[in-house]
């Protein structure tokens, strides 16, 4: 799988999440569709960039809420299937773990990836979880309505299949 970056993407970000994108069992979230038409790793992108952009601004750590953007989803399975069950409630979990599992995760970055959900799971106990649940939610709707948003406006972003 072929990762074009355009030039304009900032390189701070890219360096606070460029291993979690390289990760061979990341990358698999571009077989899961997530929000009618993005797949889960343009979303997952997405959130961890304007969680980033949104951190800097206010003065939160910024590196902290891009990963947590980036691992809010990991859930290599497909969100669809009724087997999984309520994936409202289920997700947050098996996302927490497969972090813990692939990458080092701070206990703050597992709780606030526990917590992005908010208000159908646990409330957000940092800044920088409050903002991935925000910036989750933002992206989700704009993704439901077919909208480019983020990196994935003016391709900034893409992933093609090798």
């Amino acid at each position: 799988m072929d990762i074009i970056v355009s030039e304009d993407v900032e390189a701070g970000f890219l360096q606070d999440i460029g291993y979690i994108l390289a990760d061979s069992d990341f990358r698999k979230l571009a077989r899961y569709v997530q929000h009618k038409n993005t797949t889960r790793l343009m979303h997952s992108i997405n959130v961890a960039y304007i969680s980033w952009k949104l951190a800097k601004m206010m003065g939160c750590d910024a590196r902290t809420a891009a990963r947590i953007g980036m691992l809010h989803d990991f859930c290599l399975y497909d969100f669809r299937e009724k087997a999984n069950g309520s994936q409202v409630f289920r997700h947050p979990k098996v996302a927490a773990e497969k972090s813990e599992e692939r990458f080092e995760i701070s206990d703050k970055e597992k709780k606030a990836i526990l917590s992005h959900m908010f208000p159908l799971g646990p409330l957000p106990t940092s800044k920088e979880a409050w903002i991935i649940s925000f910036a989750d939610k933002m992206c989700a709707v704009t993704e439901r309505f077919s909208i480019d948003i983020a990196l994935s406006r003016k391709n900034r972003i893409q992933v093609n299949a090798a």
